[in-house]
């Protein structure tokens, strides 16, 4: 490939790197295992990068890649369900030291109770995916993610009043 294309892809990774951890986080419950699960990602980007089409939004796309790859990774470890720490520094991307940090922890503390897909399916939400991207990210109907959704919302807000 020519360093035009290669620019263009590191461009692209770097420019949805948060995204890329997000979904790492979703997965990984330790630093270890959090870079060799960017590193994975970010390999299977660049192989599936020649075949990227731009029929979905570059994000679609690279939430798709990601999430697969993680459930993949899950699946050849034929982990036993655990509940994973969805950690990151938050008070860097909010910037805001007026309590909305907290509050966004207590939001991520609850959100990690979830299954790994309600957690997928609420995160991607939360990034403003539409219900179309977010059933072509998880493989699910876009009616399916509707309901998945209203559920999960209702599971959170029941689990804070607690």
């Amino acid at each position: 490939m020519n360093s035009d294309i290669e620019r263009a892809f590191l461009q692209l990774v770097e420019a949805n790197r948060n995204l890329i951890y997000k979904v790492c986080l979703m997965f990984t419950e330790d630093d270890d295992n959090l870079a060799d699960r960017y590193q994975d990602i970010v390999m299977n980007l660049w192989i599936s990068y020649p075949k990227f089409r731009n029929e979905s939004k570059p994000s679609t796309w690279i939430y798709r890649i990601a999430f697969n790859t993680c459930v993949s990774e899950v699946r050849r470890q034929q982990a036993k369900p655990t509940t994973m720490p969805l950690t990151c520094e938050l008070d860097e991307l909010t910037g805001d030291d007026n309590g909305y940090a907290e509050q966004i922890h207590e939001l991520y503390r609850l959100i990690n109770s979830l299954s790994k897909i309600d957690r997928a399916i609420i995160l991607l939400w939360l990034d403003d995916k539409s219900y179309d991207e977010i059933a072509e990210v998880i493989g699910m109907s876009k009616s399916n993610i509707g309901v998945r959704l209203m559920r999960i919302k209702e599971k959170l807000r029941k689990m804070s009043n607690n």
